[in-house]
């Protein structure tokens, strides 16, 4: 497996750190780009890209703005367009506007995948979505919304405890310990990011008929960060014809960090490797109805 490196830098002047995966011996016409979760960053990813770049696949992942070596405040927007704007500056930047491109999106970069897709501003050949945040299944504190309410007003970079939970995500305890041990992970929003995600989050129950691409949702049952139903309900509103769930019975939230995650990175492949051969099959078809006329 190839790994480079790149830093894009955007209107507003932030840089954003990407990491771009692929094969050692051959170059790839298909890839992956990969929207990770909340206080994260791409560098926790390269077991899954090494499976990836195996099946013949590049993967493209950038630690968001405000994350890993990203610069910017620490998980601190306006809004979420600034995360999809993100994405289309580096969807363009490297190409990928050649119908070959999965967006998937893990957790809160299932929300801006989703956010992304349905504003066009970028459009993949397929949407993946791990456990995407399209409700909070942690507890939140009536208070805390109020006091934020407040601050947000007059200090929108004032900082909240994400509650996440390590032992809650996975149940395996080696990923455990070293998401405990990785300092760029970050433990805390700003009140302004808290009320960018409400927005967005409900701007993406409303408009699930605007997803028309083909979909595969992967979701934990015991996930206790996003909410399962909120999710289920979601996926069955959008309009893609073709569209998968898979729901992986007494797994947590990181999904690609639970013991078997190597199958569960199998099984999407073959999902993408089915999506790919139905293409195939169109363009076949149409260059054949082509010739007839």
């Amino acid at each position: 497996m190839r790994l480079e490196t790149r830093v894009i830098k955007t209107s507003d002047g932030i840089e954003l750190f990407v990491r771009d995966y692929s094969p050692e011996q051959s170059d790839p016409t298909r890839t992956v780009y990969w929207v990770h979760g909340l206080g994260e960053h791409g560098g926790r990813i390269g077991h899954v890209a090494e499976v990836l770049t195996q099946w013949g696949w590049r993967m493209i992942i950038a630690d968001l703005r405000g994350h890993g070596l990203s610069t910017g405040t620490r998980t601190h927007v306006k809004s979420f367009d600034e995360y999809s704007d993100d994405i289309a500056l580096i969807w363009d930047q490297f190409g990928l506007n050649n119908g070959a491109t999965v967006l998937l999106g893990h957790s809160m970069g299932g929300l801006i995948a989703i956010r992304t897709v349905q504003t066009r501003r970028v459009v993949p050949s397929s949407l993946v979505l791990s456990s995407p945040l399209l409700g909070i299944k942690i507890p939140v504190n009536p208070l805390i919304v109020l006091a934020g309410s407040i601050l947000v007003k007059f200090i929108p970079t004032f900082r909240f405890s994400n509650r996440v939970d390590p032992a809650n995500m996975t149940h395996d305890s080696h990923f455990v310990a070293l998401r405990r041990a990785d300092k760029l992970i970050t433990k805390t929003v700003t009140a302004s990011w808290f009320f960018a995600m409400s927005a967005a989050l409900v701007a993406a129950q409303r408009d699930a008929a605007e997803i028309t691409v083909p979909l595969l949702a992967l979701q934990g049952s015991l996930d206790q960060t996003t909410d399962p139903e909120a999710m289920e309900s979601w996926w069955s509103r959008v309009l893609s014809a073709d569209r998968g769930l898979i729901v992986l019975e007494g797994h947590f939230h990181e999904l690609f960090f639970e013991p078997d995650w190597h199958g569960t990175t199998d099984k999407m492949l073959e999902w993408l490797e089915q999506q790919n051969r139905n293409r195939i099959s169109e363009m076949i078809m149409y260059f054949n109805v082509k010739e007839r006329r």
